[in-house]
């Protein structure tokens, strides 16, 4: 999925992709593998894209699986390394994103479990964006990005 995006990103290969993750945007830079914290932890992919008169970084946590609480914890990590690190030198605006298998059941506890802990997330990080969470699946052999609405 990294190298996925990675390669595809922006260059009109894919809408869905591009209209989740860059809203319109042009991107500044692109990384993978970003190293963030003490332990080496790993941001899978960051896209600094450009606003009129502002910068938004996208920190995202990539999953061949579908998406648990535990991913919220992860992007808690990067959300204060990115406000420790990265925003002090080159201020922009925080967006964590999610992408995930997509659910099969949306009506599983599980599922309403994960919603309540990006809100609770939301309300906690209230100084970023709120996390963006997209899905994906495999259609006629080609990969659809959905961004799901949950607030």
């Amino acid at each position: 999925m990294q190298a996925y995006i990675i390669q595809n990103i922006g260059r009109d290969t894919n809408k869905s992709l591009d209209d989740c993750l860059l809203n319109n945007l042009a991107f500044e830079w692109l990384g993978n593998e970003v190293s963030c914290d003490v332990g080496m932890q790993r941001i899978d992919v960051a896209i600094s894209l450009e606003k009129p008169n502002s910068k938004i970084i996208e920190a995202i946590e990539l999953k061949a699986v579908e998406a648990s609480i535990d991913n919220v914890y992860q992007l808690q990590r990067y959300v204060d390394w990115l406000e420790q690190y990265y925003s002090p030198n080159r201020p922009s605006d925080i967006q964590p994103v999610l992408v995930a298998k997509k659910l099969s059941d949306k009506n599983s506890g599980s599922y309403k479990e994960i919603l309540r802990s990006f809100k609770q997330f939301n309300k906690k990080n209230n100084h970023c964006m709120p996390i963006k969470y997209i899905e994906y699946e495999l259609q006629d052999n080609n990969l659809k990005f959905q961004e799901i609405e949950y607030s």
